[in-house]
């Protein structure tokens, strides 16, 4: 596919450019991939350096009260639902340059291939606020609160590693943080969304195919828990009378991976990814270790089997090591089909530039989970190489990338002139 000539103005090496400048704003203490936490310093720069980028380039912008920025091309008639793009600029400590930030910058491409009226309906490109878990806990905050999903017994309760809760964190900058009724986006807002990103995984690229079209996203179910031992001399502390709660830790953690393998065949996975261990010292047994759990899928009861081993093995591990185990529910959300109709769009265009492709699902979560319910959605996955993702050596080669954001141009200009 070649770039419409309607819109000269924003080309493939200016979006090109945009991606390399977006790499300036990330947190420069480590010097290693993109640290971008959401509502941080450099996350807000990024927001604002956008929204001065898209307003100068003649779009209708505006952020609403959490910060959501978003930016809209008028079609010839403006009573009819608009087609949506859009993802998240905020990264996970240390991740990558295309995550999220990518889908962003090809949706505001995807905006400028066109004129203001050209289209029969609006375009409007939407960049969702704290879509990584890794700053609250929670995936996807900002496009919850756009679409009522708000939690907020459980969202205060989680903190930062500053001790902050996301609301704490809203009002500190400025932002509304007691009343989100002026963020809810309305069931007219949208006749379809389609969502472009990275794949984070390695099926395209093992497949050799350019672009992924998704009709469904995995859904996380997380957990916290807190095992409580008792810290002693390491040296002076028989093996046999010892609480360790690492110890402990480690079996049910080695037993969340047992069970993910098992159900691997459905799709399902398991994951350990943050431990903190009290007091961390050389020389003294772990009285308390607290992780996080995340297992997801597109199955859902083989999902509930991989919390019934988690459960299990708790149970277990408190009578195998004299420990206290305290498990706590975080999220449990459901996995999500995506439209039928739009992923015909989207291959059928595949098949009309000769682009090979494949239909697949997500297995990472996405904002896309939150808006499909309100409206038609589907999304274009890119290949990343050698799957890497949520890393420094997060990678898309630049010819992936121009495809699927001319593919996603001609998308939302077929579903806008239906």
């Amino acid at each position: 596919m070649t770039q419409q000539d309607t819109a000269t103005h924003y080309s493939i090496d200016d979006m090109k450019a945009l991606i390399e400048t977006m790499q300036i704003y990330k947190k420069d203490n480590s010097g290693k991939g993109i640290t971008r936490i959401a509502y941080g310093e450099e996350d807000e720069a990024a927001h604002l350096y956008l929204a001065s980028l898209m307003k100068e380039a003649g779009l209708e912008v505006y952020r609403d009260g959490i910060g959501t920025l978003y930016a809209r091309l008028p079609g010839q008639d403006r009573s009819l639902p608009a087609v949506g793009t859009g993802s998240h600029l905020d990264t996970v400590p240390q991740g990558g340059a295309y995550d999220g930030a990518l889908g962003v910058i090809a949706g505001f491409y995807a905006l400028m291939q066109y004129k203001p009226q050209q289209l029969k309906r609006d375009l409007e490109l939407v960049v969702f606020r704290a879509e990584e878990s890794s700053r609250f806990g929670f995936s996807c905050i900002g496009s919850k609160v756009l679409t009522g999903k708000i939690d907020k017994e459980r969202w205060e309760q989680n903190r930062d590693d500053d001790g902050n809760n996301f609301f704490e964190v809203l009002k500190s900058l400025g932002y509304q943080h007691d009343n989100f009724d002026d963020c809810l986006i309305t069931k007219d807002r949208f006749s379809a969304f389609v969502e472009l990103h990275i794949e984070q995984g390695k099926r395209l690229e093992n497949d050799k195919k350019t672009i992924g079209i998704v009709n469904g996203i995995a859904a996380p179910t997380r957990f916290s828990v807190t095992v409580n031992g008792h810290a002693d001399h390491s040296g002076a502390t028989p093996m046999y009378q010892r609480q360790d709660a690492l110890v402990a830790s480690a079996e049910i953690i080695t037993d969340i991976n047992r069970a993910a393998c098992t159900e691997a065949v459905y799709g399902t996975v398991g994951t350990v990814g943050k431990l903190n261990v009290t007091p961390n010292s050389m020389n003294v047994i772990p009285g308390q270790v607290k992780f996080s759990v995340d297992i997801r899928g597109i199955d859902t009861e083989s999902i509930q089997r991989v919390v019934q081993r988690l459960n299990n093995s708790v149970e277990k591990a408190e009578k195998d090591f004299g420990v206290a185990i305290d498990v706590q529910p975080i999220s449990a959300e459901s996995p999500v089909k995506l439209d039928d109709s739009i992923c015909q769009v989207i291959e059928s265009l595949c098949q009309k530039h000769d682009i090979s492709y494949m239909t697949m699902l997500s297995g990472a979560g996405h904002d896309s989970m939150n808006i499909a319910p309100l409206y038609p959605t589907a999304m274009i996955f890119t290949p990343s190489v050698a799957g890497i993702s949520h890393h420094p050596d997060e990678f898309t080669e630049f010819s992936d990338i121009a495809v699927a954001a001319d593919l996603l141009a001609e998308t939302l200009g077929t579903l806008a002139n239906q």
